[in-house]
């Protein structure tokens, strides 16, 4: 992989075994909808982590799960894409967390519903033996599926760069003690409302939505919008970066492969815009299979999208 990719990435944050339903018409609510369903292991952390090691990153991904058969699958296809779990921590009496989604015809998510109790588990406590390994490692990226107060340790004591991912609108403030430490954040319009301290659905320039969070201590933002791409911005230039070109199959998960290849561009020395590019060819390659990790996704494959996309 080369000596600058030698140093280990920590991702720390939810895994899932992900259930995911699309209609084969227009979704009708309140009746059955022939479809496919699509059963795979998930959550943003261990998304984030599969999307790294396919981009050629060693990876030790930090979570909790239970002791039950969504475990033991989870282990498995961690253990074949070469994601680390041996800093991971099993609950004997814990549920491993379950992600349930229903989406539209096209892919885009119509609702979901996320069980990740056992995320509470991923205390202050459970991470201080871990923090000379963070680090002496190249990058933590955490998801705002951990505790608020977890969030704040790693603020206080990771001395690597550090990534984020708000994951939902629901859990977007528990980012909040983070934003000063943050090589970067990929929120949605909704989460960098509740993050800048904006009234959700109060029109606002992405300029001045980008402005407020870098007030609050944040440097690079992403502020994704879907299907019109990204809003990337440093404080020094912003821009709106279109999505790259591509089939849209599920939308799911392809935030986390922006994380993932943001992250790696970041590694390398890219700037803000070159990394929300690689961000977008990843997450079009994403969007492109119906799992929330494509098996098709490589270093070679961002490149060449990036290519295709002009």
């Amino acid at each position: 992989m080369g000596a600058e990719r030698d140093a280990t990435v920590y991702v720390i944050g939810g895994v899932n075994m992900d259930i995911s339903g699309t209609p084969d018409a227009e979704l009708r609510s309140g009746d059955s909808n022939p479809g496919r369903v699509t059963v795979s292991p998930g959550g943003v952390g261990r998304n984030i982590a599969e999307n790294l090691c396919r981009l050629g990153r060693k990876v030790s991904l930090v979570t909790v799960l239970g002791n039950d058969t969504y475990a033991d699958v989870i282990r498995a296809h961690c253990r074949n894409i070469g994601i680390d779990l041996s800093r991971s921590i099993t609950d004997p009496m814990g549920r491993t967390s379950t992600y349930l989604c229903l989406n539209e015809q096209n892919g885009d998510l119509h609702a979901a519903v996320s069980d990740m109790k056992i995320c509470e588990l991923l205390t202050p406590a459970r991470l201080a033996p871990l923090l000379p390994e963070l680090n002496a490692g190249s990058m933590v990226i955490a998801d705002a599926n951990l505790p608020e107060e977890t969030l704040a340790w790693i603020a206080g004591h990771v001395t690597v760069p550090v990534a984020a991912d708000p994951v939902s609108a629901a859990k977007a403030a528990r980012l909040r003690p983070l934003l000063p430490r943050l090589a970067f954040l990929k929120p949605n319009l909704a989460e960098a409302e509740i993050l800048a301290g904006f009234s959700i659905g109060i029109p606002a320039s992405l300029s001045g939505l980008a402005d407020a969070l870098h007030s609050r201590g944040l440097h690079r933002v992403y502020i994704s919008l879907g299907a019109q791409g990204v809003w990337a911005d440093d404080g020094k230039e912003g821009a709106l970066l279109p999505a790259a070109p591509g089939t849209i199959v599920s939308t799911s998960g392809c935030g986390d492969a922006f994380v993932a290849a943001a992250a790696d561009a970041f590694l390398r020395g890219f700037g803000t815009m070159d990394c929300a590019r690689r961000g977008l060819a990843a997450a079009a390659i994403c969007a492109e299979d119906p799992a929330p990790v494509s098996p098709a996704m490589s270093a070679e494959a961002v490149e060449l999208r990036m290519n295709t996309a002009g």
